[in-house]
């Protein structure tokens, strides 16, 4: 009888875990939403999971306590994965969300910073240049849309910050000469190669001008303490 309890207990845990990743009435949510869990190296792990009314993603710590980072409605849950809380990347003491606004093209997505330990929220971050893959360069890169004259560099381990300066009032000036709107979009992808950042933007002294290509190298090496 034992056996038979437990066999029965665990198939509606089964289901109620199933149940939290599908929908009978849209079943080709599955092809559009993942379930699959990110174990964090401290043990705590981040996922989706969906039924037939929302999505939402789930922070879980090391001790199976669940918090609820983000959710859509029934009306955007074909969204998922294109809207607001898209992706996400591990640091030693935290982990980076992006929060993309608007699903397509071309407004830049923005960032929020949360304790890994405890799913809490650190910062909004806002718009970025770029941001390190790694735990090893913990760099989250941004230029003010004020004051466009230098790169901030926030160490997301120790939330130090460094600035690197750029030619003074050429990043305002391309922006008003060209049909440019945001800043963000003058900057190819960036990269880190042998611990030394590298990134190209592009700008114009006049309407006419030809677009120009400039490359900035910071060496982060002698940035991380």
């Amino acid at each position: 009888m034992k056996i038979y309890l437990v066999a029965i207990l665990s198939m509606f845990s089964s289901l109620s875990l199933a149940q939290n990743c599908s929908c009978a009435t849209t079943p080709n949510l599955n092809e559009i939403i993942s379930c699959e869990k990110t174990t964090f190296k401290n043990g705590a792990k981040i996922y989706r999971q969906f039924d037939c009314n929302s999505s939402w993603l789930i922070f879980e710590d090391k001790n199976k306590k669940k918090k609820t980072l983000f959710s859509l409605d029934k009306e955007l849950i074909e969204l998922t994965e294109k809207l607001d809380f898209v992706s996400w990347t591990e640091y030693r003491k935290s982990f980076l969300i992006e929060n993309r606004l608007i699903s397509g093209c071309c407004d830049p997505s923005e960032f929020i910073l949360f304790d890994k330990n405890n799913g809490e929220k650190i910062s909004d971050l806002g718009r970025e240049i770029f941001h390190s893959q790694t735990d090893q360069f913990p760099f989250f890169v941004s230029i003010d849309s004020e004051n466009s004259d230098y790169l901030t560099f926030l160490n997301l381990d120790t939330n130090k910050i460094f600035k690197i300066n750029l030619p003074k009032n050429r990043i305002k000036k391309t922006l008003e000469v060209t049909s440019e709107l945001f800043i963000e979009t003058l900057f190819e992808e960036g990269q880190i190669i042998n611990g030394v950042f590298e990134i190209k933007y592009k700008y114009k002294k006049t309407e006419k001008d030809k677009w120009h290509i400039e490359k900035v190298f910071v060496d982060l090496k002698k940035h991380i303490s």
